[in-house]
């Protein structure tokens, strides 16, 4: 499945009040969505953070773990690690992916909240799997993304639904669902 990434943001996204922040960075956000990106096979898994501190940090943690101790101690990690970069904007993203894949990716915007025109996990599958096309799989923090960087995507796919009426999974949670659905043999 090397024609799907991941990408993990935090500018752009709307706080519980629906006004436009950047979120903090989460470590185990990283861990767990290089785990989940690398064991489904995932093209590439990115991380963007504006705030080079927070960008600093997240490169101190996988540098921790690809190298020295670190790598010696958890290879799995490592090796899961090997596949993310990390980016301060999500443009960034875009051109590494563009490069990596020789092509534009179509970019897969994800929500918890209903509504607006949703691709469903079966179909995105399909496409996933007849497609040559690159996609990226957009995923927020925080309360979600903004409509600006929504409407970036070119495709929106459907919410995560449990049994209940509950529904504000971790990202990283998220994630791992959403690969399984697209990815899973």
């Amino acid at each position: 499945m090397g024609n799907l990434s991941v990408c993990l943001l935090h500018e752009g996204m709307v706080d519980k009040a629906g006004k436009q922040v950047t979120t903090s960075l989460t470590l185990i956000d990283l861990h767990d969505i290089s785990r989940s990106s690398r064991t489904y096979g995932t093209l590439h898994t990115y991380i963007a953070h504006p705030s080079p501190a927070l960008h600093n940090l997240a490169l101190t943690l996988t540098s921790h773990w690809q190298e020295g101790y670190g790598a010696t101690y958890n290879p799995d990690r490592k090796q899961a690690l090997d596949n993310m970069t990390t980016f301060h904007h999500f443009e960034e993203i875009i051109q590494d992916l563009t490069k990596r894949a020789g092509r534009t990716p179509k970019l897969v915007a994800t929500s918890a909240k209903e509504g607006g025109e949703r691709v469903s996990f079966e179909g995105l599958r399909e496409l996933i799997r007849e497609s040559d096309e690159s996609y990226l799989l957009m995923l927020g923090t925080g309360w979600g993304m903004s409509e600006e960087l929504l409407a970036k995507a070119d495709l929106f796919l459907e919410p995560i639904q449990g049994p209940g009426d509950y529904n504000h999974l971790s990202v990283r949670s998220a994630c791992a669902i959403m690969l399984d659905r697209l990815l899973a043999p």
